[in-house]
């Protein structure tokens, strides 16, 4: 019904700019056909509907582009031969809509109309003698491009929604098994209630024949006890029993948290490979941002839409991205992070968006530096600064004053603006919640704050905030004390374990047993991986524990890993062993790829003389 409507906009269209009429009958006729899905429907001839439903824009779409290059062949243009295939390549949509995986017949037939109709593009214009070399041709090598990138977009495109199908399908299924033991866990409770309920009865009914026969107990006090013997009885019976249906609830509750668990590592998966069409989309539209010259205004504004809503989800995803990081804490690394470092990176991305009136005043002399995790710092910087921008005071100059202050270990980060403003009696309850907002005037999506907030209190802060409407802002920042950052452990398992000091940047490795080659170059490759994200420039191995290892390991070692992560950063390497340890072709490898590649190196027997030999390299430095 949308398409048949659809069909009619464009009728109107054809009125208006269309001065033949059998364009515009074409295009009416072509609209009838789409009543075609619905009558079948009314008969239950629902597969027979669905492939028409699939089929019909497809086949409307190319019969109707013949027939435009048939009637105006003098207007045609090279992207007369492309907007058909985009077209064609939108359609294969609708299928997977319409049609579960698991009817696979109906989705091939589907699937294979859009398909077909892109492949054999060219061959259906040239036969009715509208093909591109017989209208338009503004070169071999240009047409030939677009048609490959279609081809390829299509199938690309196709297999990754099948594969999001596919896991949409399994999720359906996966949640009615969830939701079938779910409603069997509720009827379980709802029996158990009833029996409770029952015998609650029974106690009231006994009650009341002990209240009517009061007069004959009192005179039979050998019966009472006998009867408050009872009593207890049922009591100490009926708490055990509560005993165990509160049991039985805490299980249920924690097979929900079980299952929420899992909802949210669903909700983790979908939200990481809608990054790869995602990235694909934007690729297309910067393709398309090529030949903008050759668009008509409309086509213009399209294409611009597309881009900006490329661009917003992308927004979006990347926001439940750093949500879901956070949650799972996968950030968990604390550094030593320069104030100043991360204000400057940050005013640097935003420098399109600060006018030139805007004053900033900095003061970071009681406390320059905090051990913290660097991207969080940097998102709370540029949530907070972004924000006084986006809200700042058409009547005044925007100003900013950006202070850290520090009592005993606890470092505090305060940002005031002279901005618009908040009523915080109105929203004090609400200012950090999701997808809140408080201004209408700009673009935001509401989670700023609410990313401020929980990003600090994953690490155990808090932020804090006073306002005055129209005249400013102030936020607090508390970070934790953070005393605990020599010995960080990024890595552990039974055969070694890697580290981190955040005062000294110094990253290390202990062994613990002999390794195999699996584990020699599991743990290494966190090693370096380690590196990279760090740019560790200081290094401390362990091998006293390590063992023998194989010429095949020592040399990936010296051929792979110490390149990349001198590359990366590496400066310094100090080396534990023990004497009389069977390594030492291991060892003078190790000592003339470091000299070999520029790298101080020094071998220890020692631990605390590594770390010391570092120390000095630091003070020195």
């Amino acid at each position: 019904m949308i398409a048949f409507l659809l069909f009619l906009i464009a009728i109107f269209h054809a009125i208006r700019h269309w001065d033949d009429t059998t364009y515009r009958l074409l295009v009416l006729e072509a609209s009838l056909f789409y009543i075609v899905p619905i009558a079948l429907n009314r008969f239950n001839f629902t597969q027979i509907s669905r492939w028409l439903a699939c089929a019909l824009p497809p086949l409307t779409v190319v019969a109707l582009s013949v027939a435009n290059k048939s009637l105006y062949s003098q207007r045609m243009h090279v992207i007369n031969y492309l907007d058909v295939r985009f077209f064609l390549i939108g359609c294969m949509v609708i299928p997977l809509l319409v049609v579960q995986i698991s009817e696979k017949k109906l989705l091939i037939a589907t699937l294979s109309v859009s398909a077909v109709l892109l492949i054999f593009l060219d061959i259906i214009f040239n036969a009715f003698g509208v093909g591109y070399y017989d209208l338009v041709n503004i070169g071999d090598q240009y047409y030939f491009a677009a048609n490959f990138y279609c081809l390829t977009s299509y199938a690309f495109i196709l297999l990754c929604l099948l594969f999001e199908k596919n896991l949409s399908d399994k999720a359906f299924y996966e949640n009615q098994k969830l939701v079938s033991s779910l409603q069997e866990a509720n009827q379980k409770l709802e029996s158990q209630k009833d029996k409770i309920a029952t015998q609650n009865h029974e106690i009231t009914k006994q009650t009341e024949e002990l209240i009517s026969n009061q007069e004959h107990l009192i005179k039979a006090n050998y019966q009472i006890e006998k009867q408050k013997e009872s009593l207890l009885k049922i009591q100490s019976g009926l708490q055990t029993e509560l005993l165990a249906r509160n049991r039985e609830l805490i299980n249920t509750n924690e097979e929900l948290a079980k299952y929420n668990h899992e909802l949210q590592q669903f909700s983790f998966t979908i939200s990481h490979n809608l990054r790869g069409p995602l990235a694909r989309l934007l690729g297309l539209t910067n393709l398309m941002e090529k030949d903008l010259n050759e668009l008509t205004d409309t086509q213009l504004e399209l294409v611009r839409l597309v881009m900006q809503s490329a661009k917003e989800l992308d927004e979006v995803i990347k926001d439940l991205n750093k949500i879901i990081d956070i949650r799972n804490d996968i950030y968990r690394i604390r550094e030593k992070v320069y104030f100043k470092e991360e204000l400057n990176m940050v005013l640097r991305s935003l420098s399109t968006f600060i006018q030139p009136d805007v004053k900033i005043e900095t003061d970071f002399r009681e406390a320059p530096i905090v051990y913290t995790i660097r991207p969080i710092l940097t998102s709370i910087l540029y949530n907070l600064i972004s924000n006084a921008i986006k809200y700042r005071s058409p009547q005044r100059p925007l100003q900013l004053l950006i202070k850290t202050t520090q009592v005993n270990n606890a470092i505090t980060l305060q940002i005031s603006d002279n901005g618009l403003g908040m009523n915080l009696e109105q929203f004090s309850r609400s200012i950090f919640g999701m997808y809140k907002r408080f201004h209408t005037h700009t673009d935001g999506k509401g989670l700023g704050l609410y990313l401020v907030k929980l990003q600090i209190e994953s690490l155990g802060g808090k932020v804090e905030v006073t306002s005055e409407l129209n005249v400013g802002t102030t936020f607090n920042v508390s970070f934790p004390d953070m005393r605990e950052v020599e010995g960080q452990i990024v890595f552990e398992s039974d055969f070694g374990s890697i580290f981190y000091n955040a005062r000294t940047n110094c990253a290390g490795i202990i062994w613990k047993k002999q390794v195999t080659s699996e584990q020699y170059r599991t743990l290494f490759a966190k090693c370096l991986e380690m590196v990279r994200l760090y740019h560790t420039p200081y290094w401390i191995s362990d091998l006293s524990k390590q063992g023998t290892i194989s010429p095949d390991d020592q040399k990936w070692m010296v051929t792979t890993i110490m390149p990349e992560a001198i590359r990366q950063g590496l400066r310094k390497i100090a080396n534990v062993y023990f004497e009389g340890q069977n390594n030492d072709d291991y060892r003078k490898r190790i000592r003339e790829t470091s000299n070999k590649l520029g790298v101080g190196i020094e071998f220890f027997t020692d631990r605390k003389k590594a770390e010391d030999w570092i120390d000095d390299s630091i003070e020195s430095k």
